[in-house]
């Protein structure tokens, strides 16, 4: 009897799972053909405020809902931010605004266009 409950169940969770690993290649897809690599630029902000890991949760969500970001994190400790993102949908004053209005201070460090 456990064998007959058991059998749909297994079934379930592997169409689960095989369907999320599908939906996960089909927006890799989209973000790649998406970006055109020419108008990608990679900066480092040094941002003075953070005092755990809360306050660089913050930021990252902050950053990723900047259109035009493609890549980024925020290090703590350490209080340096890593974002490439596309000049022609967002800017480097754009993306230094959003982490001061959550009230840290932040500093360019290197800009590698």
């Amino acid at each position: 009897m456990k064998n007959i409950i058991l059998i749909p169940i297994l079934a379930l969770v592997l169409f689960s799972v095989e369907a999320t690993a599908q939906n996960k290649n089909l927006e890799t897809q989209k973000v790649e053909t998406s970006v055109d690599e020419q108008n990608l630029t990679t900066i480092q902000f040094k941002i003075t405020g953070i005092t755990c890991a809360g306050c660089s949760n913050g930021i990252y969500k902050a950053v990723k809902a900047v259109d035009g970001v493609t890549e980024h994190s925020v290090e703590y400790p350490g209080d340096i931010a890593v974002i490439q993102f596309d000049r022609t949908k967002t800017s480097i004053e754009a993306l230094k605004a959003v982490i001061e209005k959550k009230g840290y201070k932040v500093e360019l460090l290197k800009d590698k266009a």
